[in-house]
């Protein structure tokens, strides 16, 4: 793009919208923030910060510790300046830190304060996240749907033992760990990190949704289905049909839902 030629700010609705369904839980554990933002030589407003939390409800304060991680997340990768995944990176640190720092104040029989995170960083031609847990970021394009980040839970331990043959495809479904995670934020050293050294390259016409686990409810094929026949619809249109479809599958122990939704034009 030229000076005379800016890449064009993101519109809310128009290109981005946030969406959340409460389900069967007593509580909305899940949090999230958004922020446009930019890099050096970037037009205003040409790129949106994203973080989505997810509390962990068999811990003490899932909702307060989903917002204290955004919040941190987001406060702290605003104020660094240097490569974007050293920014990533330092400001994950921080939202770690500061539930650790909570965590210490509260009464030692309380368990520690834990939630997953996913941050992207989105621009009209690519995208930089990092992400802890197993809150999914996926990509549409030409009418799949893909995984762009990695699952920290345990269900792809569960998908490797299917494709080696001592567990059925049923089996893996119903394994009782399946939903079980290797690495969240507790306030202690963070296990697993997936923060890809490059940006992933996007491509118009490509649709994004950074979520929370309670989406997983909708098999695959069912959110490309309501992507393609939405293709032309807002963002807001398509991350309202994606939680009316989460909603109308009436699973009985349906978990807390966010769909964070960008289209790139």
């Amino acid at each position: 793009m030229t000076a005379a030629d800016p890449t064009p700010a993101f519109v809310r609705e128009q290109d981005f919208a946030v969406r959340q369904h409460q389900g069967t839980r007593e509580n909305q554990e899940d949090s999230y923030s958004l922020a446009e933002t930019t890099l050096p030589g970037d037009a205003p407003a040409s790129r949106l910060l994203l973080v989505v939390g997810d509390g962990l409800g068999g811990h003490a304060g899932g909702s307060v510790a989903s917002y204290l991680a955004v919040n941190a997340f987001l406060r702290s990768f605003e104020g660094r300046s240097g490569k974007v995944p050293d920014r990533l990176r330092g400001a994950l640190d921080t939202a770690n830190e500061t539930l650790g720092l909570v965590s210490a104040r509260m009464p030692a029989v309380a368990p520690s304060m834990g939630t997953t995170l996913l941050a992207l960083l989105v621009g009209r031609d690519r995208v930089q996240w990092i992400s802890v847990g197993d809150s999914p970021l996926f990509l549409f394009r030409d009418g799949k749907l893909s995984r762009l980040n990695a699952d920290h839970s345990f269900a792809p331990e569960l998908e490797s033992r299917v494709r080696e043959g001592s567990l059925t495809e049923e089996e893996a479904e119903r394994h009782p760990g399946r939903h079980r995670l290797q690495s969240a934020l507790l306030g202690s050293p963070i296990a697993l990190v997936d923060l890809p050294a490059n940006p992933h390259a996007l491509e118009p016409g490509d649709v994004l949704i950074a979520a929370s686990d309670g989406i997983l409810t909708l098999a695959m094929r069912a959110i490309e289905r309501i992507l393609t026949y939405g293709r032309d619809s807002s963002a807001g249109k398509l991350a309202d049909a994606l939680i009316f479809a989460v909603r109308q599958a009436n699973h009985p122990r349906q978990d807390n839902t966010t769909v964070a939704l960008v289209k790139i034009a």
